[in-house]
């Protein structure tokens, strides 16, 4: 195969070629077209250059004694050539640009297209081409690891077109980044991933901005990969992170990092947690959970207490309600973390409770036996119980896995519930929960 401007030398290997009048353009023809120039090797071997033609045409040879019986096919290729208006693509690829190709036609149809294998490049790197019509094509451009301005050249079946004169300018990508928030501190490691990255110059400062500010230091991993430590802020909120090469800039609207400021349980408005765990609402100071759980998903808050991590739900922007385990200690950390965002560790005290009542109700006149079970520090040595403001004689039951301790109900002087209550070993007084409820009735 060879160019259809001609000029291609052909070897062709046969016998009697010693016979064959070099003088004589009839010699060797392309289809019907006379060879440019014939060199006989030996009388095996000659060498043929093609004259300008198209299409598959068979190559006979002549001499005194007859024409050539085998036919081989001789293919010419076209010099195909790239039409289009400059323009801007992202190194990620994907932009489709037409083309009008020139030198040739590129088939009837998309299936004659495809038999013709004709190929792009642009910047040298294979590219997708899409059948239009038999002069235009679109070019989808691939994923590059450099920007910059780059040609279009097509390949027609191995022999390559003339690069064109438009350039397509290509900018630096930001896919995305992880993690998506970073401590407005500072210091935050993220990874940038995108494409275009092996343009970035690592001397340039400002190379990676987050919102609009240097990243404290980055390194180009690879062309699809920056690491980089994000720069301190003095605003909650979302960032653009963008990359500049010498060439261009990434886009304006590109992926978000998140900039969060430490939340933590506030212990003002004295917060404690149950010994026998359950749900607890926390209040939370150094920001908001957001104005809506959509906004509270976003966040991606997580409480650890502890070294447990649990998962809160939206309550409002100021609280959170977590399910925790029992506990036996005087006091727990609690962190509250907004994806990888810590807050600081704040101690929360864990007062002792009532877990359970054998009976909710009797009659004021008191005088029935309860079962009492209590959480805390201290729980096993706890005194001082009280139903209401009556005080009740309790001993300690049976060794079991649950404190529990058998009360004689008090009496009391009016009807209605009150709370169970009691001092544990380590002198703290138990707090309110659901199941320390009793009921005092008028009933005998």
């Amino acid at each position: 195969m060879g160019e259809t401007e001609g000029g291609t030398a052909v070897v062709l290997l046969g016998t009697g070629f010693k016979k064959v009048d070099t003088t004589d353009p009839e010699s060797v023809l392309f289809g019907v077209i006379p060879a440019t120039r014939i060199e006989v090797v030996s009388d095996t071997k000659m060498i043929a250059v093609s004259p300008p033609g198209t299409g598959t045409v068979v190559i006979t040879v002549k001499t005194s004694g007859g024409t050539s019986r085998s036919a081989p096919k001789f293919g010419y290729r076209m010099l195909l050539t790239a039409t289009f208006d400059s323009v801007a693509a992202k190194a990620i690829g994907g932009t489709e640009i037409p083309v009008e190709v020139g030198g040739g036609s590129v088939g009837v149809s998309a299936t004659a297209f495809a038999s013709m294998k004709i190929t792009a490049t642009v910047g040298g790197l294979a590219a997708k081409v899409k059948w239009v019509d038999e002069t235009h094509v679109k070019v989808v451009t691939p994923v590059s690891m450099k920007t910059g301005p780059a040609v279009i050249q097509f390949n027609h079946d191995g022999y390559a077109g003339t690069p064109s004169t438009s350039v397509v300018n290509v900018f630096p990508w930001v896919s995305s980044t992880a993690p998506t928030a970073a401590n407005v501190i500072g210091g935050d490691t993220i990874k940038i991933a995108g494409a275009g990255f092996l343009s970035v110059d690592e001397t340039n400062a400002d190379a990676v901005t987050i919102g609009g500010a240097p990243a404290t230091s980055f390194e180009v991993t690879s062309g699809t990969l920056i690491t980089a430590v994000v720069p301190a802020t003095s605003t909650i909120g979302t960032a653009v992170v963008k990359v500049t090469t010498p060439d261009a800039s990434s886009a304006d609207d590109g992926p978000l990092l998140s900039y969060r400021g430490p939340l933590a349980v506030d212990i003002a408005d004295d917060q404690f947690l149950r010994a026998g765990g359950g749900t607890h609402v926390l209040a939370v100071t150094g920001g908001s959970l957001g104005d809506s759980t959509k906004d509270f998903a976003a966040a991606q808050i997580t409480v650890q207490l502890g070294k447990t991590k649990l998962t809160p739900t939206y309550v409002d922007a100021t609280h959170l309600r977590v399910t925790v385990p029992a506990s036996n200690a005087e006091s727990a950390e609690v962190r509250l973390l907004q994806g990888v965002v810590p807050g600081p560790a704040v101690t929360v005290p864990i007062a002792p409770v009532v877990t359970a009542l054998s009976l909710i109700a009797s009659p004021i006149t008191g005088g029935k036996s309860i079962q009492v079970k209590v959480a805390g520090l201290g729980a096993a040595t706890a005194t001082d119980f009280t139903f209401g403001s009556n005080a009740a004689t309790c001993q300690k039951g049976s060794a079991s896995a649950t404190v529990t301790y058998v009360c004689t109900v008090p009496s009391a002087t009016d009807a209605g519930p009150v709370q169970v209550r009691f001092t544990s070993g380590s002198g703290a007084a138990s707090r309110y929960s659901a199941a320390a409820t009793f009921s005092y009735t008028d009933l005998d």
